[in-house]
């Protein structure tokens, strides 16, 4: 069996302290982005509303920006969710405290069978994917603001 080797290995490993708190960084972010993104949502609810007597393209523009507002909304208290265990997890992170985290998000049905023992990295990864999808989503908004706008 052939061991394999770190092609980019790290002089120093990252602590899982700093990691969690990178993490709860991005999550802010992703807040932030999801936030704007629902105020795009409001102002592109009222411009279709307003424009949706002059043609059908805008009742069904405003049709997919409640629905992408309502995924934001969604995200957005997935989001700060994670930030503020990701917060909780920067102050201590061993892996007791994961595997408590995991046995209570557990009995809230809130993690999926199999989902438990990972480490902070696997989770910081995933919720980073959450800033991503904030990003994507308030770009959604913006381009459908545009839309509105420009289809007048």
């Amino acid at each position: 069996m052939p061991i394999e080797v770190d092609p980019h290995p790290h002089p120093h490993p990252a602590s899982d302290a700093w990691i969690a708190r990178i993490a709860a960084g991005a999550m802010h972010a992703a807040a932030r982005l999801n936030g704007a993104g629902l105020v795009l949502a409001m102002i592109n609810l009222l411009l279709a509303g307003y424009f949706a007597p002059a043609s059908l393209v805008y009742l069904i523009l405003g049709l997919v920006v409640a629905v992408v507002g309502a995924i934001e909304l969604w995200l957005l208290v997935r989001v700060e969710l994670d930030r503020r265990l990701f917060d909780a997890l920067a102050v201590s992170a061993d892996a007791a405290e994961l595997d408590a985290l995991d046995q209570a998000l557990s009995v809230l049905g809130w993690l999926a069978p199999g989902r438990g023992g990972r480490s902070l990295a696997e989770r910081s990864r995933a919720a980073l994917r959450f800033l991503k999808f904030a990003g994507a989503l308030t770009s959604a908004q913006l381009v459908l603001a545009l839309l509105l706008l420009l289809l007048k």
